[in-house]
């Protein structure tokens, strides 16, 4: 596959958004004298696609330019690529040079395949694994792509549901754990939800070398329609789930949960203040670097909550549009639609303007 050089990055969405990118080298100087950086996506000026790298302080130091609207980004081990996904049902994702910003080369989904927005790497580096939609199948897919060989596509497992986006590999690198949201969709009609009277959301465990399902938790019935969407992985196993009611807006069912590889979902509510606030949509999870605290976002309500690690509530951050969160060296980092970056721990906040930090933020270390 053609590698991307700067100039056709730039022409893949009509235009450079990468006015302030930093030299060649600039950002692994960064992350030595300044400590962890930060990838997402973002839209400059309301319209022009791309993404951003970030100090830990929320100083904007690099750009780069996406065909079209970004979602979710998966790094390497060693942190050699960082590859960035469209947004569903977008069928590029793009990957850069961890170490420099640079672009390296665009990955085309199947003809017959989307992505789902989300990703991750094998434990050796050598595989990318990718959420996709094999829409005429109605059914989830983990697509398989050959770092070595240039990112080359070569195969695929079911993901043992319908509507798979987020997925994280678990400690010990041999299982992949994957938020299967429950949701029927087509991009005929991008946008729209399909079987939302039989969803049937989950959350599985697959071997990553096999693709045979391991084990699956899903809601009880009452919450067939409670949509398992985002989750994060705790260095011991645990995971945190969280999830987008589909059901009748009046009902608020819990929209978080706690699960080990072997236990089934355990449902965390929000105190009956907060629960209403969070507008029962969820838009990203992410623990703390020590693994005591996580933090889940709800942009619909301008909420970021923050949760003991063994599930109990412990405070909420106002933050309009905030939906992308990662784990800092002082604390939780917060990206909101309104170009904010802040922190939990200093809740100093730094504006850009003209552009909106999309849902997902993710740690270059």
């Amino acid at each position: 596959m053609k590698l991307l050089t700067r100039r056709h990055a730039l022409g893949l969405c009509g235009g450079s958004i990468l006015s302030s990118l930093t030299v060649q080298g600039t950002l692994a100087q960064s992350r030595r004298e300044e400590g962890p950086l930060f990838l997402t996506a973002a839209t400059r000026d309301g319209g022009r696609h791309g993404g951003a790298i970030l100090s830990s302080d929320g100083e904007l130091l690099a750009e780069f330019a996406l065909p079209e609207r970004g979602h979710g980004a998966a790094l390497s081990p060693g942190m050699r690529d960082a590859v960035v996904f469209a947004r569903r049902p977008g069928t590029f994702a793009l990957v850069l040079d961890a170490a420099t910003g640079m672009t390296r080369q665009l990955i085309s989904a199947r003809r017959d395949r989307h992505f789902f927005g989300h990703g991750c790497f094998s434990r050796d580096g050598g595989i990318l694994f990718a959420t996709e939609n094999d829409f005429d199948g109605e059914r989830g897919v983990i697509g398989l792509y050959d770092v070595r060989d240039g990112y080359r596509r070569v195969g695929e497992f079911p993901s043992h549901g319908i509507g798979p986006h987020e997925m994280a590999l678990m400690p010990g690198g041999k299982t992949l754990v994957v938020a299967n949201g429950g949701i029927l969709t087509h991009p005929d009609a991008p946008r729209m939800k399909l079987n939302l009277a039989e969803m049937a959301p989950s959350i599985a465990f697959i071997d990553a070398s096999s693709g045979d399902l391991l084990l699956r938790h899903t809601p009880p019935d009452e919450f067939h329609q409670l949509s398992l969407r985002h989750l994060a992985v705790r260095a011991d196993g645990r995971v945190a789930a969280v999830a987008q009611w589909e059901g009748p807006m009046l009902e608020q069912p819990p929209l978080i949960a706690l699960l080990d590889r072997d236990s089934g979902l355990r449902f965390q509510a929000a105190p009956p203040a907060v629960a209403p606030r969070m507008r029962n949509y969820c838009g990203s999870v992410a623990f703390s670097e020590d693994g005591e605290r996580f933090a889940v976002s709800s942009p619909r309500g301008g909420l970021i909550t923050i949760w003991g690690s063994d599930g109990h509530y412990r405070e909420a951050i106002e933050l309009k549009d905030g939906c992308g969160l990662a784990a800092g060296d002082r604390g939780f980092v917060l990206t909101s639609g309104r170009g904010v970056v802040t922190s939990d721990g200093s809740r100093e906040m730094r504006r850009h303007e003209k552009i909106a930090f999309d849902n997902h933020l993710i740690a270059l270390s």
